[in-house]
């Protein structure tokens, strides 16, 4: 049997894992660089407050769910800023700003809901437009590989939305109009994108 010298056996084992090793970190890279950017760590940061709030919500702490919902807001408008400052506009930006927009706002009114906060046929009507626009945005990514660029009527609901969920959370006058007012806008915005990804599917 050959005696191999163990420098040998190094300069194998080290060719073996860079030949590994290398192709596989190119590919990470080419996947990855410029997606997980800063911005789109600020949108990420949104959905990890999601449980807290819930949480704070849960146990009777009002004012810390609403200080927490008012921060996890803030990063919707400062990963946009980040974004453009820092030219880090990305796919993954563009799909995960909505979701984690939505995951926010629908584990809140959930948590409303069961505590007692909301009617369950408000809370009923103000998620079919949100699973429509969310299974057209889905059709439209698979079938086109597009993504719908946020837009007024959207932009409108959403904000209507985050007052309404404001002023529940700490039990001010007026909310729940509010919030019929953000369920009204909302169906308006889903009608609009449906227009809009019909539209986009057939320039597409």
């Amino acid at each position: 049997m050959v005696d191999i010298p163990l420098v040998v056996w190094r300069g194998i084992i080290r060719k073996a894992v860079q030949g590994f090793h290398d192709p596989v970190v190119k590919r990470i890279r080419a996947t990855y660089d410029g997606t997980m950017s800063l911005a789109n760590l600020i949108t990420f940061s949104r959905g990890l407050m999601i449980a807290p709030i819930i949480v704070f919500l849960a146990t009777g702490n009002r004012w810390a769910a609403w200080w927490l919902f008012g921060i996890a807001c803030s990063t919707d408008l400062i990963d946009g800023i980040v974004a453009r400052a820092r030219n880090e506009v990305t796919k993954l930006g563009q799909v995960l700003d909505p979701i984690m927009d939505k995951s926010l706002y629908v584990s809140i009114l959930c948590m409303l809901y069961v505590i007692g906060d909301i009617p369950a046929l408000a809370f009923a009507l103000f998620l079919i437009p949100q699973v429509a626009i969310g299974f057209g945005a889905l059709i439209l990514k698979k079938r086109k590989n597009a993504i719908q660029q946020a837009r007024l009527p959207g932009k409108a609901a959403s904000a209507l939305a985050f007052v309404s969920i404001a002023f529940l959370l700490v039990g001010w006058p007026g909310g729940i109009q509010i919030f019929y007012a953000a369920t009204a806008a909302t169906f308006v915005a889903a009608t609009d994108y449906a227009v809009s990804g019909i539209r986009l599917k057939r320039t597409t």
